[in-house]
């Protein structure tokens, strides 16, 4: 670790964290609805899919109405499939992040936030196991734009399915695993990472996949980071509770404390949590204390019992109805039943994950 003066503070309780979340859907469109159902603007700023559910017609790949998609400008230009989206969180102010396109390639995407820090560019990539392009993809728009994303203030985190194993992040003992092959091709992906000088974020020997078949797990993905950026995360680690259904891939969850501008929502009044019982006695007692009721036979008489109404009920509300910052993305079905069901479930899935060492552990049923 070293200081860097063109870098922010340490970290204080009062500055903000981005929070990313990545994970790879296997183009289930089980695992698609899952993620669609559950991811919440306030929880994330950033969403990096790989392999999302494409929907054959016009394309289209759903988002949630609370985040904006960003795709690979590629999308649609050529028959292969779009295997790279972000999702943006709609509380990130639009005039401090833009969308990176990288020429002629459906699974890479990217994303420039800026701030007081200087600027954080994010790629988000799906590395095909098969061959090496979208390596070469990413070196050649890196090498031929080097003056914006090298330099002070300059910054980079590449995240996402790399389907690459070497045992510099994988279990040592899975030595079925480095196969020449393999090693050859995760020895070109470590040359790019020192010739950019790229830490790995995601602690050595941490599982993100456990496949569907063989039950076995591995490291197909990962979190590299400049060196600057490293100093800044407080959390790197795989998430197994928010594993959606249908994909063999556990969430990577990644917080990095910068000073982003986020967009002020205004606190509502939470109706749905209101004790009635408590509403209505103090809205009795309000209107016990206006006049009686008489025939209104003019305008002031009108204005003057609408008036008392009026304020009987907003003094009320005041007293009985506590004040919560609006989502975009709640449910009018989702309630407090189902919210202890989720914690539950994700209470499962998390004790599973840390008994992965021991398949015959009861938690696994």
């Amino acid at each position: 670790m070293f200081e860097n003066p063109s870098f922010p503070p340490a970290p204080t309780p009062t500055q903000q964290t981005i929070r990313i979340l990545q994970i790879n859907l296997n183009k289930s469109e089980k695992a698609h609805l899952d993620l669609l159902s559950n991811v919440r603007s306030d929880a994330w700023d950033l969403v990096l899919i790989q392999e999302p559910h494409v929907m054959s017609k016009f394309l289209h790949i759903r988002t949630p109405n609370n985040f904006r998609q960003i795709f690979p400008e590629n999308r649609g230009r050529d028959n292969s499939l779009v295997r790279s989206i972000i999702w943006v969180s709609k509380v990130l102010e639009t005039k401090n992040w833009e969308n990176i396109d990288i020429p002629n390639s459906n699974d890479i995407t990217a994303i420039r936030l800026t701030g007081s820090y200087g600027q954080l560019t994010i790629f988000n990539i799906y590395n095909d196991c098969t061959h090496a392009d979208n390596e070469k993809d990413l070196k050649n728009f890196l090498r031929g734009r080097a003056e914006e994303f090298i330099g002070r203030n300059r910054h980079m985190i590449w995240a996402g399915d790399f389907n690459r194993h070497h045992p510099l992040w994988d279990r040592e003992e899975d030595e079925h695993l480095f196969t020449t092959p393999a090693t050859q091709a995760a020895e070109k992906l470590i040359d790019l990472l020192t010739e950019y000088d790229m830490g790995m974020l995601l602690p050595k020997d941490t599982p993100t996949l456990q496949h569907m078949s063989s039950k076995h797990f591995s490291r197909p993905d990962n979190v590299f980071g400049s060196p600057e950026i490293q100093e800044h995360i407080t959390r790197c680690e795989v998430a197994p509770n928010l594993r959606p259904t249908c994909t063999d891939h556990y969430p990577i969850v990644t917080n990095i404390v910068l000073p982003q501008n986020r967009i002020n929502i205004t606190p509502n009044y939470n109706f749905r949590e209101v004790d009635w019982t408590v509403f209505r006695k103090s809205l009795e007692t309000r209107l016990s204390t206006l006049p009686s009721p008489n025939v209104i036979t003019n305008q002031a008489q009108l204005d003057s019992t609408a008036s008392g109404i009026t304020t009987a009920l907003q003094e009320t509300i005041q007293e009985c109805v506590r004040r919560s910052k609006p989502r975009p993305d709640s449910k009018r079905w989702w309630n407090s039943e189902l919210r202890e069901r989720k914690k539950h479930l994700n209470k499962l899935r998390t004790i599973s994950f840390h008994n992965h060492a021991s398949p015959l552990h009861p938690i696994h049923r």
